[in-house]
């Protein structure tokens, strides 16, 4: 039973335990390094010695890599976790792969084949959401709010952005296909609406283990809801709303810190208080920064370590980017020289560099690759020509016409420039840019009431329209010079119709940063010592040895939002700080180019807000 009325939290309980809790639904708060997956995979282990059959138990995790280590933890002989192979659970995915699953042994009640694909490219979504508003004549302004709602997965979307989606999902499914969001929302909806297969499947989550419960958006909470509404006593949740930073998605605190509300007075809150990852002067500088900007977080105390060395947190407020890019690779030399005088270590030695976006790695990563040792950058962050061209190459080498991919690459097409349809950068034909994606997105319409693939409708199109026989021929191309046994023909062919590179240069310079990634001179290469520059919301879930946090200014650490409201903002940088296993450093300039903030005034930089919360005993200064 679920409870809306307004109830007094319940008392949190401080356990090491929890795995072992009987009485459920249990909320687990889990702060970083306290090895919450450990008790997850301790919770399998318990259940299944006490006589719960595994398949009674389905178990949630936020990523594939997670579900992947528990797998592991599960498997390895000799580790505290190990639970003997007929004893393991068959359910252990993600929420997104449980979806799948139910959607794929229903796709009819949902209106698919079988053999549907699912959409994760997020430029196709847009794509597709735009033309499905042109068709509504609508604008893309107003695409853009539906996108954002779907992304959110929001209960209640304007009028206008739900006709848009509606439509969207028309598209998919003339397509059949479904969309990376839709793999929950559809589930949730044969739960829903098929009351037999909801008896069915909650069979098999009797317990239902869920990890990461502070990043579920409303449809993920509906699709937990009915897999455990029939046995709320196994629901077992881990989380840490301290943690919480996906609203772009949907993703809210909130679950966590009501979930009292939501599963009544039987439910359970358990704390685990000991960290083991992080020394106690990076996590109490962590926690004060969202004690102090995020009001509402639940109250957990103070943490306790297994490590008697403190740690360091060092904050360095930098002149200018260049100065950042010295001391960092400074500070990395030293650290490296150490680590080889003592013959290295077994396993290994990471230090990460976060930022608020690629951009501002471009300095560091040109300063620290003269270090020779290994550095791995986040992401392709080579522009949008191998983005394109990979686009291009994966429509050409489908063996059958496939509508989304087409879609894809006519797009690319316009982007190009080589077209009558003015590209998106286009400032004064905005009125023949706007017909002309207007008649492209009109080409969906005998795809939706005539079956056909888009491309055959843009064949059609053309034999009356000049714009359209323009893209098909361009299209025809293309797939010509794919199937040429000369492999510079379609690179010719690609880049002269997308210009996905604007000259010689950018094409070898793109070429020349995604060769050096990952890679170090094989004769000054430092073995088992790893650089890793990530953006902070790609960091979460990762450790290393020592970090660094770039940016932490005004504007960018927190960044401006319209609202006023951080704190998203400082549990971001809570969970940045929290990746340090040994030494963080805070990293602010006092001036940065504009190519990295695309500020007009480059200087008068101020450092953050968040910077005056630490307390001052947890850090010192850099040294001179």
């Amino acid at each position: 039973m679920f409870y809306d009325r307004v109830m007094e939290r319940p008392e949190i309980v401080i356990t090491d335990e929890a795995y072992k809790w009987e009485s459920g639904p249990v909320l687990l708060l889990a702060g970083p390094g306290t090895g919450k997956t450990y008790q997850l995979a301790k919770r399998i282990q318990y259940l299944t010695s006490n006589g719960v059959s595994p398949d009674e138990i389905t178990a949630i995790t936020f990523t594939q890599e997670a579900a992947k280590s528990m797998r592991a933890k599960l498997s390895k002989k000799g580790s505290q976790e190990y639970v003997d192979y007929d004893k393991r659970p068959g359910r252990i995915s993600t929420m997104h792969s449980l979806g799948h699953f139910l959607i794929e042994e229903n796709a009819l009640l949902v209106g698919l084949k079988k053999g549907f694909s699912v959409v994760e490219s997020q430029e196709i979504r847009k794509l597709l959401i735009r033309d499905a508003a042109l068709l509504l004549e609508l604008t893309e302004k107003d695409a853009e709010v539906a996108y954002q709602d779907r992304t959110k997965a929001n209960r209640k979307p304007h009028e206008t952005s739900k006709a848009i989606v509606d439509k969207y999902e028309e598209i998919l499914r003339a397509c059949n296909a479904v969309d990376y969001d839709d793999q929950i929302a559809l589930a949730c909806k044969i739960l829903r609406e098929n009351s037999h297969l909801k008896k069915k499947y909650s069979l098999n989550t009797k317990h239902l283990l869920v990890d990461e419960y502070q990043d579920i958006n409303p449809d993920q909470f509906e699709l937990i809801r009915l897999l455990s509404e029939d046995h709320t006593k196994g629901l077992f949740v881990v989380g840490d709303d301290d943690q919480s930073i996906y609203s772009f998605r949907g993703g809210s605190p909130a679950y966590i810190r009501n979930f009292h509300k939501h599963f009544g007075k039987a439910c359970s809150v358990l704390q685990m208080q000991t960290s083991r990852r992080c020394r106690q002067k990076i996590l109490d500088s962590a926690v004060s920064v969202v004690v102090k900007h995020d009001l509402e977080r639940l109250d957990k105390g103070s943490y306790k370590y297994t490590q008697s060395d403190p740690g360091t947190v060092t904050v360095h407020n930098c002149p200018s980017d260049d100065r950042e890019a010295d001391i960092l690779y400074a500070i990395l030399k030293d650290d490296i020289d150490r680590f080889v005088e003592r013959g290295g270590e077994a396993g290994a030695r990471t230090a990460f560099i976060l930022v608020p976006t690629r951009l501002y790695s471009q300095k560091i990563y040109s300063k620290l690759r003269k270090l020779g040792t290994k550095i791995s950058v986040q992401g392709p962050d080579d522009g949008a020509g191998w983005a394109s061209f990979l686009a291009v190459r994966r429509w050409a080498e489908q063996e059958e016409r496939q509508s989304l991919e087409a879609r894809r690459c006519i797009e690319v097409l316009i982007e190009g420039g080589t077209t009558t349809i003015p590209t998106s950068r286009a400032r004064k034909d905005t009125v023949k840019r706007a017909a002309g994606m207007k008649k492209i997105a009109n080409l969906w319409l005998s795809v939706l009431t005539n079956g056909k693939d888009l491309e055959t409708v843009l064949i059609e199109a053309g034999k009356e329209d000049l714009e359209c026989k323009e893209i098909a021929d361009k299209l025809e191309e293309l797939r010509i010079s794919y199937k040429s046994t000369k492999v510079h023909d379609f690179f010719e062919k690609v880049t002269g119709l997308t210009k996905t590179w604007s000259s010689t240069d950018k094409f070898f310079e793109d070429l020349d940063r995604s060769m050096q990634r990952g890679q170090a001179s094989p004769a000054t290469s430092v073995d088992n010592y790893e650089i890793r520059i990530l953006t902070m919301q790609s960091s979460k879930g990762l450790e290393a040895e020592l970090v660094f946090v770039v940016g932490v200014e005004e504007g960018a650490i927190p960044r401006e939002a319209e609202d006023g409201d951080v704190a998203e903002e400082a549990r971001l940088f809570f969970v940045a700080m929290t990746r340090a296993k040994e030494h963080l450093h805070l990293m602010s300039c006092r001036k940065r180019t504009g190519a990295t903030t695309f500020r007009p005034i480059p200087h008068g930089l101020k450092k953050s807000r968040f910077l005056d919360t630490l307390p001052k005993e947890t850090f010192h200064p850099p040294k001179k």
